[in-house]
C-alpha cells in the first residue's frame, strides 16, 4: 500500500532522520494494519538533527524520496506516477500532497482509503502564511467535502468531530492514529510527587509549530504575561518547529516576558515525553485539532491539559479544562485555580492518565487492521 501524507525526512551522513509527527513506531503500527507499505516523503534541509530520530527500515517498507524543493508541478508529476504504479493507497485528508494524489486516484480507479484527519478550511484559513493561504481555504475546503463524499473507505482519527464536518456513506471508523505504548503507573506517581513538591514557579508548555498562528503560542505568552505580573512566577516552553520564532519573540517582548519563553525545537518520541515530563501543564490554545495527539500524549503522563472548546480536543479533555481558543481571562482562570489548588492538580493528573489509556496502540492497532482486512477482502 502506497501511504501518501507529506511525511519528511533530513538526510545527513547517509543516515535518515524523521522530521514531523511521524515516528517508527508508527511506520511499525502501519505495517502491522496495512501489511507491506511504501512511503512518499519529502527531504527538506536541516543543520542541525540533534533530537531527531533516526529511520529505520524495514523490510516491509520502500522509502521513496524526493526534494521538497521541487516545484508545484513536478511534485504533482512525482505523485501521479507513484499512484499510477500503486495496488492500493493510503491518502491522509486534508495534507495538500493527499488531495493531489485523490484526483489522479480517482482519474485511474485506484482503490484507496482516505485516512481523515484535519479540517482543510481551519488549517488554511487560520495559518498565518498570508493572503494566499485565506484565498485558498474556501476552494480547499470544498474539494475535502468531495473526495469524503466520493470516498468508499474513510478512517476518522476523531470520534465525531470530523465525521460531523466531512459527512460521508463510506464504510468507516472512528479511530486515532496516535502512537501510544502503555505507561506503568510510576509515571503518574512521580506526577503527582511534582505536583506535591512544586512551591510557586509553574512551566507551561504548547506543543506545535511556531511559525503558523492557529496554534496558539501568541495567546499562551499574553496567559503567562498577566499570570507573571500577578506574582506568579511562570516559564513558557514550546516545543516544535521554530522557524516562527522571532514572530513569537515580537510578542514575547512587547509583553514584557521575552526571558521567560524557550523554544525547544524537535524531540524524538522518548524526548517528547521525557520534555512533557519537566512541564507543570500543557496548554493548547489552538484554532484547529482534529485529533489532539500532542494532547493525549501528554495525557497518557498524568499532566494537566487545557484545551480549546472549539475543536475536537472536545472528545478527549474533560469539560472544566476548555476554554475558547483566544479566552485570556478563561485560560487565567483555569491556571489560577490549578496553581492554588494542589488537590486540583492531582484529579487533573489522573482524570488525564486514564482517560489516555483508551488511545493505547494495542487497542487501535487492531481496530485499524480488521477495518484494512475488510478493505483488502473486497479489493
Amino acid at each position: 500500500m502506497l501511504i501518501i501524507r507529506n511525511d519528511n525526512f533530513v538526510i545527513q551522513n547517509n543516515e535518515v532522520y524523521i522530521i514531523g509527527s511521524a515516528s517508527n513506531e508508527l511506520y511499525a503500527n502501519n505495517i502491522f494494519q496495512m501489511g507491506n507499505i511504501e512511503i512518499l516523503g519529502w527531504t527538506i534541509d536541516s543543520p542541525n538533527v540533534n533530537g531527531l530520530e533516526k529511520l529505520i527500515l524495514n523490510p516491509k517498507m520502500k522509502l521513496y524520496l524526493y526534494d521538497n524543493k521541487l516545484s508545484f508541478y513536478q511534485k504533482c508529476k512525482i505523485i501521479k506516477k507513484h499512484v499510477i504504479k500503486a495496488n492500493t493507497i493510503s491518502l491522509k485528508l486534508c495534507i495538500k500532497d493527499a488531495m493531489i494524489a485523490c484526483y489522479y486516484a480517482n482519474k485511474y480507479k485506484k482503490k484507496y482509503v482516505i485516512e481523515s484527519g484535519s479540517d482543510a478550511f481551519a488549517s488554511a484559513w487560520y495559518h498565518g502564511g498570508g493572503i494566499k493561504y485565506k484565498i485558498a481555504a474556501i476552494p480547499f475546503e470544498l474539494l475535502a467535502r468531495y473526495y469524503h463524499k466520493k470516498a468508499k473507505y474513510i478512517i476518522y482519527v476523531s470520534q465525531k468531530y470530523l465525521q460531523k464536518k466531512y459527512k460521508s456513506n463510506a464504510y468507516q471508523i472512528g479511530c486515532p492514529d496516535v502512537v501510544l505504548d502503555k505507561v506503568s503507573e510510576k509515571i503518574l506517581e512521580n506526577r503527582i510527587k511534582c505536583i506535591n513538591l512544586t512551591t510557586s514557579k509553574f512551566t507551561l508548555g504548547l506543543i506545535g509549530s511556531t511559525n503558523v498562528e492557529y496554534r496558539g503560542h501568541d495567546t499562551l505568552i499574553k496567559v503567562a504575561s498577566i499570570l507573571n505580573r500577578e506574582g506568579y512566577d511562570i516559564d513558557v516552553r514550546f516545543l516544535g518547529n521554530t522557524k516562527g520564532k522571532e514572530k513569537r519573540m515580537k510578542i514575547a517582548r512587547l509583553e514584557q516576558i521575552k526571558d521567560k519563553i524557550y523554544f525547544d525545537g524537535y524531540r524524538e518520541k522518548k524526548g517528547v515525553y521525557d520534555w512533557i515530563d519537566q512541564i507543570d501543564v500543557l496548554v493548547m490554545p489552538t484554532l484547529t485539532e482534529t485529533l489532539g495527539r500532542a494532547v493525549i500524549e501528554a495525557m497518557s503522563r498524568g499532566c494537566p491539559v487545557i484545551g480549546s472548546i472549539e475543536t475536537a480536543l472536545i472528545e478527549q479533555i474533560p469539560s472544566d479544562c476548555l476554554t475558547e481558543s483566544k479566552n485570556i481571562n478563561q485560560i487565567c482562570n483555569i491556571l489560577r485555580h490549578m496553581f492554588n489548588s494542589k488537590d486540583y492538580m492531582k484529579n487533573c493528573a489522573y482524570e488525564n492518565f486514564y482517560r489516555a489509556q483508551k488511545y493505547l496502540s494495542s487497542e487501535t492497532n487492531i481496530i485499524r487492521k480488521n477495518f484494512y482486512d475488510n478493505f483488502y477482502v473486497e479489493t
